[in-house]
């Protein structure tokens, strides 16, 4: 299982990194951070999250608060076939239904909410929480969103109601446009601080297929009454040494030499 699901993700890299390098526009540093998770979501099966869901309405349901890495979830969505139209070579086309944000369409099962603008993911995800009891609600923030105040707003809101069908997942890969989160504002640390605001909260290796999937699977099964939070230790750039590490590739497209040595490392398996 852990091999075909790391196969999904290294096949869905090399699309993205060529649909980017075509597009001349994405970001590719925050969306293969976050893939690997993406990926063991959808293809674990651990959620209500297929096709026939959506079509039956009594899907669970995924908001990506770090709307910058739409290219990943559409890449994923794809890879499952929920719609035709997340085929990427769309991307980011004129008039287009994939543009570089999320944004809901009745053509695209899955974008439950626009989320261009940072910092509103768990809130949302609150509000649907409180209402969608029988629906576990997953959102997926970036670290540095967490610089907003509105994410620990929603995180008291989500406590105090006992919403213990909402999952947080942070992609702590440590990294914004300007720096490492730790030397603009730290952010450690993390986990004593989410657990304070009364939130599970486990830390994981965000590239480890089985512990991402017992996570999720402890989410699950946990019979108290708590929301839950994965902060999930993730490397910008995943996959390629071209990438891991470099603030540039934030949004940054590689020219014809870096998107070379990318392919080759991502073609090479390089990431496992």
């Amino acid at each position: 299982m852990f091999n075909n699901l790391k196969k999904i993700s290294n096949d869905l890299r090399i699309n993205i990194v060529k649909t980017i390098f075509k597009a001349k526009k994405g970001h590719i540093g925050g969306s293969f951070s976050c893939l690997d998770i993406l990926v063991s979501i959808y293809h674990s099966n651990i959620f209500n999250l297929k096709k026939n869901n959506f079509v039956k309405k009594n899907n669970d349901i995924f908001i990506l608060s770090k709307g910058h890495s739409a290219i990943a979830l559409y890449s994923v969505l794809n890879s499952k076939k929920l719609s035709k139209n997340y085929e990427i070579k769309n991307f980011h086309k004129p008039g287009g239904l994939l543009t570089e944000h999320p944004s809901p369409n009745p053509k695209l099962p899955g974008i439950e909410i626009e989320t261009g603008s940072l910092g509103n993911g768990i809130g949302m995800g609150v509000g649907i929480a409180y209402v969608e009891k029988k629906k576990s609600i997953i959102v997926l923030v970036g670290d540095g969103e967490l610089y907003e105040g509105s994410n620990w707003e929603a995180m008291m809101s989500a406590s105090h109601y006992d919403l213990k069908n909402l999952l947080v997942i942070v992609d702590r890969n440590y990294s914004i446009t300007l720096d490492k989160t730790e030397n603009v504002i730290k952010l450690e640390n993390l986990k004593k601080k989410i657990q304070a605001f009364g939130f599970n909260t486990d830390v994981v290796d965000g590239h480890d297929y089985k512990k991402i999937i017992q996570n999720l699977k402890k989410f699950k099964k946990r019979k108290n009454d708590k929301p839950s939070c994965i902060i999930f230790k993730t490397i910008k750039g995943r996959g390629s040494r071209v990438l891991e590490g470099n603030l540039k590739f934030h949004h940054s497209v590689p020219n014809e030499k870096e998107y070379i040595k990318i392919l080759s490392d991502l073609n090479k398996n390089y990431a496992y």
